[in-house]
């Protein structure tokens, strides 16, 4: 079965097993493809289409008629193979990668999209348990295209939109698991706003309405079809809610969130951020010391996120995943959780 995108291990460079006589009586694999010496531009419109035909001789050893695995491996020019990734492992003697699998290979390495980078492919390939690397380097000029991941999601109409179906009133489910969550604004001009979901954006299917299953809107229990019961109610005013509906479990959470600033630059107290109701962000500018800090809901130890990457994507806040600050100076920070994938960013003025 094809294996895509699995580091190649570095055992795939000892030449060394096989000896200096062997290597001249036995046929290594000489690899071959068809896109010729222009610049490739990858594009979504034709994701589907082959990207190329990668073909290559059968590999021979002298003393061993057993049959060689393949892997087709690709690395950054000039990087000699040293942390190349493997796009297939195969029996055969041809791969033809689809657009789509080559871009993802690219972006899974580190590539960024829309940016032109220079490529190598080589053929490695194992033997009776032996790993061997063919000779011949074939070189490519590859710009990939950014991937757009769709989510599955839940539409909120409520007060909140006039009970519309909107692009700013969404909940995601990033693992695909059922699990919906995200931060909505929610104002009817009243304490109280109320509100559904619902799968589909429009009011055509009963079956597709989720709300609460108590005429209270407030018992934590959904109600998945037959116009989804009755309304689920933010009882705390206008301002931003987390909203998490748990579809297997027929449960739901909503609470009002506040966010403040808690690091080093204020000894780990709590320094409130701005609302920007017309960006949908959250906004602090202030002087930061160096040193790591979090974001943190309510002032709750509970509801804290930093980043494990330090990729500018948030995640639940650890002990280990501090967000940095490289140099005293006045910055403005400012936290997006307006999208399926919670984000900030860092700009020192």
């Amino acid at each position: 079965m094809y294996k895509f995108f699995v580091y190649s291990l570095l055992g795939l460079l000892a030449l060394s097993a096989c000896s200096d006589e062997e290597r001249l009586e036995s046929k290594y694999p000489i690899l071959s493809f068809d896109i010729g010496n222009e610049p490739v531009v990858l594009s979504a419109k034709s994701a589907d289409m082959t990207f190329a035909i990668f073909y290559w001789t059968r590999a021979e050893l002298v003393n061993s008629s057993a049959s060689p695995e393949y892997v087709l491996e690709m690395d950054f020019a000039g990087n000699n193979f040293t942390n190349a990734v493997s796009l297939i492992n195969t029996n055969d003697l041809s791969f033809m990668p689809s657009n789509s699998e080559l871009n993802q290979a690219l972006i899974d390495f580190g590539v960024v999209a829309g940016e032109a980078v220079d490529v190598e492919f080589r053929i490695a390939f194992s033997i009776n348990g032996q790993s061997y690397t063919s000779d011949n380097v074939l070189s490519a000029n590859i710009t990939p295209y950014e991937i757009i991941v769709s989510y599955a999601k839940l539409y909120v109409p409520g007060d909140q939109n006039s009970w519309g179906f909107d692009d700013a009133n969404l909940l995601y489910s990033v693992f695909n698991d059922g699990i919906y969550e995200g931060y909505l604004y929610l104002d009817n001009g009243d304490n109280w706003n109320s509100f559904k979901m619902s799968y589909q954006p429009n009011w055509d299917s009963a079956d597709a309405i989720i709300g609460d299953a108590d005429a209270s809107g407030t018992s934590g229990v959904l109600q998945v079809g037959n116009w989804g019961g009755n309304n689920v109610y933010a009882t705390d005013g206008k301002g931003v809610y987390y909203i998490q509906a748990d579809i297997p479990g027929l449960t739901y959470t909503i609470y009002k969130t506040d966010w403040a600033m808690t690091g080093d630059f204020n000894s780990w107290g709590f320094t409130d951020m701005t609302y920007n109701i017309d960006t949908d962000k959250w906004i602090l500018t202030a002087d930061l010391s160096a040193g790591g800090f979090k974001f943190i809901a309510n002032q709750d130890w509970s509801k804290v996120k930093g980043d494990n990457e330090l990729d500018g994507i948030l995640d639940k806040g650890t002990d280990e995943n501090n967000i940095k600050i490289e140099e005293d100076g006045n910055y403005t920070i400012t936290l997006d959780l307006s999208q399926a994938i919670y984000t900030y960013s860092v700009e020192k003025n």
